[in-house]
């Protein structure tokens, strides 16, 4: 039965992975057939520049998912490891993110416009955010021990005080109540 489903992941993961080679191999061809053979005349400096960072992301990207992806087969060419699985969260998900977005660059600046180059913005603008939500930000504001030594002195002399309180207003209704 676990053989079963690593069968069934090895072959989700090729399937992916060839997907994901045939849109990235296609929206390349065709970026470099419209766009840079076509309509050389209007392609400048920036627009090579743009395309050969937009391509190494996405490839490196695509590179890292088909490793990850790999099947590990021992010598009989049973299967032993189907690899990772792609649909997970994390990292992967990153990595399909990146070659979707130039997927998408590649067709529509192609098609459309170069102002579309500006969609790339996205990525560092995610990233910056990821970084300063997730890393910095805690970072900042989580307490030292001395702080956290401090915070709890504080929380215990607090939690004394309104024990005491208590106790007095409950001392001091039984006192009225005698008195009635």
């Amino acid at each position: 039965m676990a053989g079963g489903k690593l069968k069934k992941r090895a072959d989700e993961n090729a399937t992916r992975v060839k997907l994901l080679h045939r849109a990235l191999l296609g929206s390349t061809l065709l970026f470099v057939l419209l766009r840079l053979v076509l309509r050389r005349a209007t392609a400048h400096l920036l627009i090579y520049a743009l395309f050969a960072v937009t391509s190494a992301a996405a490839w490196f990207c695509y590179r890292s998912l088909a490793h990850i992806a790999a099947p590990t087969y021992d010598r009989d060419g049973v299967l032993v490891d189907a690899g990772a699985d792609l649909s997970l969260g994390g990292t992967t998900s990153y990595y399909h993110d990146v070659i979707y977005v130039a997927v998408f660059l590649f067709v529509s600046t192609a098609l459309v416009s170069d102002w579309l180059w500006l969609v790339a913005l996205v990525v560092p603008a995610y990233a910056t955010y990821a970084l300063w939500a997730w890393v910095i930000l805690p970072w900042i504001f989580t307490p030292t021990a001395d702080e956290e030594e401090a915070n709890r002195r504080m929380r215990e002399s607090k939690e004394e005080r309104k024990a005491r309180e208590r106790a007095e207003r409950r001392a001091e209704n039984r006192r009225r109540g005698r008195r009635m």
